[in-house]
């Protein structure tokens, strides 16, 4: 099995709920990020019954935690920070053998800040299987620290009790 990076950078305390390895920035083209997916099969959540593929859900769960991990560890976001999402589009176009590595790129944009701290991004990317395209992922989210964390939830437990 593949060395699973630190929790810390993906949100998670259980270590086998992080789904990567190695995350590198591409030295070519620093937008750029990939990393390689560890695909446990005796997870308890993710493969409940038999499975010959990784099942969509997990692929999407570690395309997120990728968004995250490039978050902290290249992009300056603090461990502190919580993330909201904003939207996801997903598509995949094929299955993900259970045997196969499966990587995972992608490319950050629409990066925004707010007194010189990123707190909004998007990242866009694919997961590769034997050097085949089998889905695209993209995301954005807020990164928040605790203090406008909680003013954001409190804003929308706002909203709910209107509704």
């Amino acid at each position: 099995m593949l060395q699973r990076i630190d929790g810390r950078y993906v949100h998670k305390i259980v270590e086998r709920n992080v789904l990567l390895a190695q995350v590198v920035q591409r030295a070519t083209d620093p937008e750029w990020f990939d990393a390689e997916m560890v695909v446990d099969e005796t997870h308890p959540f993710f493969f409940e019954h038999p499975l010959d593929h990784v099942p969509a859900m997990m692929l999407v769960e570690a395309g997120r935690q990728m968004g995250i991990a490039v978050s902290h560890l290249f992009l300056g976001v603090p461990l502190e920070c919580q993330f909201a999402t904003q939207a996801f589009d997903i598509r995949f176009s094929d299955f993900a053998d259970l045997h196969t590595p499966v990587l995972i790129s992608g490319h950050v944009s629409d990066r925004r800040y707010r007194r010189e701290e990123l707190y909004q991004l998007r990242l866009d990317g694919h997961f590769l299987r034997g050097g085949r395209q089998l889905g695209v992922m993209g995301g954005e989210w807020l990164m928040l620290r605790p203090a406008l964390w909680k003013r954001y939830r409190r804003r929308g437990q706002g909203r709910a009790a209107k509704a």
